[in-house]
């Protein structure tokens, strides 16, 4: 789909389907949908992944000396 839209980003795919998305998550008929893109994690996200990393590793410490 990026490639056939001319998109070679996943930022440049969200923005040219934005218009589209808001629409839809307006028309109220996909109520579950619009609560998992609200509260999803963006796993693209640079912040997310570090957060995600530094928990697992914290997580690893924390079982090896039954913290």
């Amino acid at each position: 789909m990026l490639h056939a839209r001319g998109w070679s980003t996943r930022e440049e795919a969200r923005a040219g389907l934005a218009t589209q998305m808001t629409w839809l998550m307006n028309t109220g008929r996909y109520p579950m949908y619009a609560r998992y893109i609200h509260d999803a994690d963006r796993k693209d996200d640079v912040q997310w992944q570090f957060e995600i990393g530094l928990d697992s590793v914290l997580d690893g410490i924390a079982a090896r000396f039954g913290i």
